[in-house]
């Protein structure tokens, strides 16, 4: 036990100046976000819309309740709206006068919406997407309904005949291009992917932990001769604690930087992934200890493990969504399985 108690001595006396600046950062930041909370909701690009009559007012409900990049304001007066576009405060606007939805109903689709947009943005360019498919969405059955109506397939029961006449437009029109095609798959077919929802600030705190880690490791190269030259089973004691020493000291150090952040996975679960990452640890110092023979060449190596494991682990995004083959080089990094067993 006394070895023990040597070797943690030893690493927190060494390495005192590097906790105190982790710590210190850690406890600022958290001190920053605490008088400058972080919004939940983002503002956005704002947009303006003015609409004259009933169906205007129903598509501007609906791109009130679109989450994106985009805030779409209603406005009353259209004059007022331009006004604010041309001091900058709307990025764009967009008119929909009395009667623009029958027109467009009709087939009558050249000019019955007016956008204005400051020359010095070029967001509206987006904003087509946005608007263009919430009016679809709106239109798409008048449409089909109107199309029925006018060819009779829906008088005399003739549902599977129509049927068959919109299947064959539709292919036509997929085929050469003339307007959209919509697939649709079901779940059984396509699994949707998982959105990343990485948490930064634990991945920057999981990369501290193998950085005091390694440094750790490389005091206990520096004494390799000293532990070769110590009689009986006691270089190996002084060996094994001096890695115990470098892992659980750089463990408890991240504890201490997460709980000053403030994380909200719960004290055990942070707990219980903090002994699993202990454990792959220690294995890993191990695995090094037995391949690097100097603390030159292991910290000549800091900088390749800092920066793989910043690129391929999950710290700021999941690279093997767009590079093949990077999850298996990830998992040559411990902050990998320490991450991973937040996202499981």
């Amino acid at each position: 036990m006394g070895v023990y108690l040597i070797c943690w001595k030893q690493y927190f006396i060494k390495f005192k100046s590097w906790i105190l600046i982790f710590t210190l950062g850690m406890l600022a930041m958290r001190i920053y976000f605490y008088i400058n909370p972080v919004e939940d909701e983002v503002q956005g690009i704002a947009v303006g819309v003015c609409a004259e009559d009933e169906k205007g007012e129903e598509l501007l409900e609906k791109l009130e309740s679109v989450e994106g990049i985009f805030r779409f304001q209603d406005y009353q007066n259209e004059e007022e709206m331009i006004r604010q576009i041309e001091n900058g405060t709307l990025e764009c606007g967009y008119v929909f006068p009395e009667g623009f939805y029958e027109n467009i109903l009709r087939g009558r689709t050249v000019r019955q919406i007016t956008l204005y947009c400051s020359p010095a943005s070029s967001a509206h360019k987006i904003s087509y997407e946005v608007v263009f498919s919430e009016l679809f969405e709106i239109l798409s059955e008048d449409i089909l309904r109107r199309y029925l109506e006018e060819n009779y397939f829906l008088e005399g029961k003739e549902l599977q005949e129509a049927r068959e006449r919109v299947l064959s437009l539709n292919r036509q029109y997929a085929g050469d291009g003339s307007t959209f095609h919509f697939v649709y798959e079901t779940l059984e077919e396509k699994e949707a992917e998982k959105p990343e929802n990485l948490n930064i600030l634990r991945g920057l705190i999981g990369v501290i932990i193998f950085f005091m880690s390694l440094l750790g490791l490389g005091n206990c190269l520096d004494q390799r001769n000293l532990y070769q030259i110590l009689p009986g089973k006691s270089g190996r004691i002084f060996r094994s604690g001096c890695i115990h020493a470098a892992v659980f000291g750089s463990i408890f150090i991240g504890g201490i930087c997460i709980f000053l952040s403030g994380t909200d996975s719960g004290i055990f679960h942070e707990i219980k992934g903090l002994f699993i990452y202990a454990l792959i640890l220690e294995v890993y110092l191990r695995g090094l200890y037995l391949l690097v023979r100097k603390s030159t060449v292991l910290y000549g190596m800091l900088p390749a493990l800092l920066l793989g494991c910043c690129l391929f682990s999950p710290v700021f995004i999941k690279t093997g969504r767009y590079l093949p083959g990077a999850d298996w080089i990830s998992f040559l990094f411990p902050v990998t399985y320490y991450l991973n067993f937040f996202l499981s």
